[in-house]
């Protein structure tokens, strides 16, 4: 009798969602499928709203990523009016993102997932932070204080750590003080060498998973990021597209994006798919910018990416986009610090912008969990006429329920109700999703899987762990 697996809700994510798995009649699943139940409708809250002020209210989108909204909404606004923005102030953006990405990864890879990775999947349900800090305390001490380093960073440069506020058209509103980069650069410093000790302690981890990354294979699927000179860069470049066997698909910038990609609608769900315009899937994201890149411009960075591609098998998987976060807070820290010695505290970083007026404002950067668009038309008085973004979830959705119904099927076979619902949770934070973050009541957060019956959808059995909210 075919049958409808639900996991609801899907925790430590950064928001709200639950899965179905569709089986047939043996219970061997057909299908799986990430269900988004918020509803952001941001596109349309700001329309007549004053182009000037989108880079503080997209910013308030979500709380983990703030700061990729408020610069791809800063930069969108500079290139629709042809603004070039002074070096300095490109010097201070990059500091302020590297900070962002730094305390985002630190989030996904020791927060979210790291439970998973130190607590089988098949264990007991008290899997989280808190447990991580009872059982190695020092370990989990370090990693927030990695995140803890990322925010500081941010809130130094763009005034406040959630929603920063610094980034106008034209260039920064304020600068950091001599001291101010001093710290940063003990800040930098501090993060590479907390990383040097907590990288191989989490790799050796993740090799300890290997049957589950067989699973996550990502057949099919193109890998598209930034790429600037065949080198990683998160906030300048052309997408690049890169076929599963390592060949060119072509590429797209900003301005034209949509000749290359177009959003679909997805049942039973918010959030919409993002595709190639010939209807191929792709994923996005640090695994995607590795694919596409020859590397990193910082040494240490680009040594842990050369042995990660060394053991990196042709067949890329969503397992993999773990380490590969690892690899990227490594480049952050060191990055932070090469910034911290090029920024000339004298020097501008603003000019005058002209008014507001009709124009097209599109951008293309890299966020966290991969690219992220900004487009937005306004009219001759300086007003939002329309706007879309495409975040990075939606570029990873078709890549989520692939990993999905892969690594259900393999946990299926095991007849253990535990691992399975572990193992679901888990292959949507390979993807380190963002779901408008919206806040979790603290405590424990109720996970069950509803069996039904395809035609008259009748309960069969219901699996569960903790309590209801």
């Amino acid at each position: 009798m075919a049958k409808t697996i639900t996991v609801d809700p899907v925790t430590r994510i950064e928001g709200h969602a639950r899965i179905t798995l569709d089986c047939d009649d043996d219970g061997t699943v057909l299908n799986g499928h990430l269900h988004v139940l918020e509803l952001r409708g941001f596109e349309k809250l700001v329309e007549g709203m004053e182009l000037f002020t989108m880079p503080l209210i997209t910013a308030r989108i979500c709380g983990v990523c703030p700061a990729a909204h408020h610069i791809a909404s800063v930069m969108a606004i500079e290139n629709g009016l042809g603004i070039t923005i002074p070096p300095q102030a490109k010097i201070l953006r990059e500091m302020l993102y590297m900070g962002h990405i730094l305390h985002s990864h630190a989030l996904s890879c020791f927060l979210l997932v790291g439970p998973d990775l130190f607590f089988d999947t098949g264990s007991a349900s008290e899997r989280s932070i808190f447990h991580l800090l009872s059982d190695s305390p020092d370990l989990a001490k370090k990693a927030l204080r990695l995140r803890s380093i990322g925010q500081k960073i941010v809130e130094k440069i763009g005034g406040r750590g959630i929603h920063p506020v610094t980034a106008i058209p034209g260039g920064l509103s304020s600068r950091p003080s001599p001291d101010d980069i001093k710290t940063i650069k003990g800040w930098s410093d501090e993060a590479l060498s907390l990383l040097e000790e907590l990288y191989p302690v989490f790799m050796k981890k993740l090799s300890g998973l290997n049957t589950l990354k067989s699973a996550t294979e990502l057949v099919n699927m193109k890998a598209v990021a930034l790429s600037n000179n065949q080198t990683v860069d998160f906030l300048s470049g052309d997408a690049l597209i890169v076929n599963s066997d390592g060949t060119s698909a072509g590429s797209f910038t900003a301005a034209d994006h949509d000749r290359a990609i177009v959003e679909n609608i997805m049942p039973g769900s918010y959030m919409k798919s993002v595709r190639l315009t010939n209807g191929e899937s792709y994923f996005v994201g640090p695994l995607s910018r590795q694919i596409v890149n020859g590397g990193y411009s910082t040494p240490l960075a680009q040594k842990y990416l050369d042995t990660f591609r060394t053991d990196l098998t042709s067949r890329w998987t969503a397992f993999d986009a773990i380490e590969a976060r690892c690899i990227e807070m490594v480049h952050c820290a060191e990055r932070t610090g090469d910034l911290c010695n090029e920024f000339r505290c004298d020097d501008p970083v603003a000019v005058q912008v002209p008014s507001g007026k009709a124009a097209i404002c599109r951008s293309m950067i890299e966020a966290p969990r991969g690219i992220l668009i900004h487009d937005y038309t306004s009219d001759e008085n300086g007003h939002v006429v329309n706007a879309n973004l495409i975040v990075a979830t939606q570029n990873n959705y078709d890549a989520i329920d692939a990993t999905i119904t892969s690594l259900a099927r393999q946990c299926r076979t095991s007849g253990e109700d535990e691992r399975l619902l572990n193992a679901m949770e888990f292959a949507v934070r390979c993807f380190d999703p963002c779901l408008s973050c919206a806040t979790h009541v603290a405590g424990r957060m109720a996970l069950s899987i509803v069996i039904r019956n395809s035609s008259d959808r009748e309960t069969v059995r219901i699996i569960s762990k903790g309590e209801s909210q």
